[in-house]
């Protein structure tokens, strides 16, 4: 399966796909610092996962927030009782990534209500960083 997907999309499409997946737990990392959700991931080091520091970030447990989410259908992984961890992949959306953010600000009492805290311009003006130096691929692949 993993070699079709390749092929599929061949570099380009694989670098462009990696490139989205990067830059949409980025957004997702700055939108924790200012909504003082702290993470437990190294602050450049991380490619499609945030683990979130449940306590540090005001929350009881892990249980909550995986309860509270599933009330919106949406699956966190507990990692321990004190961390969830978050993981995007190709599929995910920046609807789906507002939702996430829209959640985490009304559990932290941003917003009266889930819709409120994101505007829908909120990411347009948001510029991909890139993945760090040190963890670019300096290798060609697929040759």
């Amino acid at each position: 399966m993993t070699a079709m997907y390749a092929l599929w999309h061949k570099p380009q499409g694989l670098i462009a796909i990696s490139s989205r997946i990067r830059f949409r737990t980025e957004v997702l990392r700055d939108e924790f610092k200012q909504l003082d959700i702290k993470s437990a991931t190294h602050p450049n080091n991380f490619f499609d996962t945030i683990t979130v520091d449940c306590k540090a970030s005001g929350f009881s447990s892990a249980d909550y927030l995986i309860s509270e989410f599933h009330k919106y259908d949406i699956n966190l992984r507990k990692v321990n009782d004190d961390q969830i961890g978050i993981t995007l992949n190709e599929t995910t959306t920046i609807d789906d990534l507002a939702t996430l953010i829209e959640v985490f600000a009304y559990l932290k009492d941003q917003s009266l209500e889930i819709g409120d805290y994101c505007a829908a311009d909120r990411f347009e003006e948001i510029k991909f960083r890139g993945i760090p130096a040190d963890l670019a691929r300096r290798t060609d692949f697929m040759q």
